[in-house]
């Protein structure tokens, strides 16, 4: 389910490319948990979350049933420390995706298409975890509180990106327009997740939807060129 989503534009010289951040472990007795919890995501990514069961998640860490009841009162704890985990990650990939000084030489327009694109590829590559979240968030409050709370921290994130280059943004409103524009990103992909498992219709590919997306959000941000807004 994996699609390679190439930026219009090289980043930066002084840019790495975008990646998913994974913040380090703080202590030494967290690696049996985060193995546990990486089997789990792996075991989802595979078979779906219905197919988890304790022996298997063990077994694929390398560890023991004893060990995972030790730090997970049952799977549905664990896979509650999983999403909480997810969301950490989303943030720490949003701290370097949207850093303003990352975009310090670029275009805006092409910062924001570059990360639109970066966030519709992992949300393919992480779709079986991406289904797992919303059928949860359906059911639990907590899941849907937690992601309601990303939300809100990207938008933050993106209203910054926006401010900080405030004259090549029309939108009057930046924060307004952060947080709808997060939305208008996370409903269509989330969107595509849960009813054509990925961003393919069969009325749309999946390049297409992206670029469509991309088109949409630059749009209603009203972002204008360097040179323009200077003028």
């Amino acid at each position: 389910m994996t699609i390679s989503v190439r930026p219009a534009t090289a980043p930066p010289p002084s840019a790495a490319p975008l990646h998913w951040v994974k913040p380090p472990q703080q202590l030494r007795s967290q690696k049996t948990m985060e193995r546990l919890l990486d089997a789990a995501e792996e075991l989802i990514v595979e078979r779906g979350a219905s197919a988890l069961t304790v022996s298997e998640i063990a077994k694929r860490a390398g560890s023991s049933v004893g060990a995972f009841y030790a730090r997970f009162g049952d799977k549905d704890a664990l896979l509650s420390t999983l999403h909480e985990r997810s969301c950490s990650e989303a943030l720490a990939t949003a701290d370097l995706a949207l850093d303003p000084d990352r975009w310090r030489s670029a275009d805006l327009r092409r910062a924001v298409s570059d990360v639109v694109r970066f966030t519709a590829t992992m949300c393919v590559q992480r779709m079986a975890l991406v289904m797992t979240f919303i059928a949860m968030a359906a059911s639990d409050s907590a899941y849907a509180a937690r992601r309601a709370e990303l939300e809100l921290q990207l938008a933050l994130r993106l209203e910054r990106l926006l401010s900080a280059r405030r004259g090549e943004v029309g939108h009057p409103d930046v924060a307004v327009a952060a947080a709808v524009a997060v939305r208008m990103a996370f409903g269509s992909l989330e969107y595509g997740a849960l009813i054509h498992r990925g961003l393919d219709a069969p009325h749309l590919p999946g390049h297409v939807a992206t670029q469509e997306l991309t088109r949409a959000i630059l749009l209603y941000l009203d972002l204008r060129p360097a040179s323009a807004s200077a003028e």
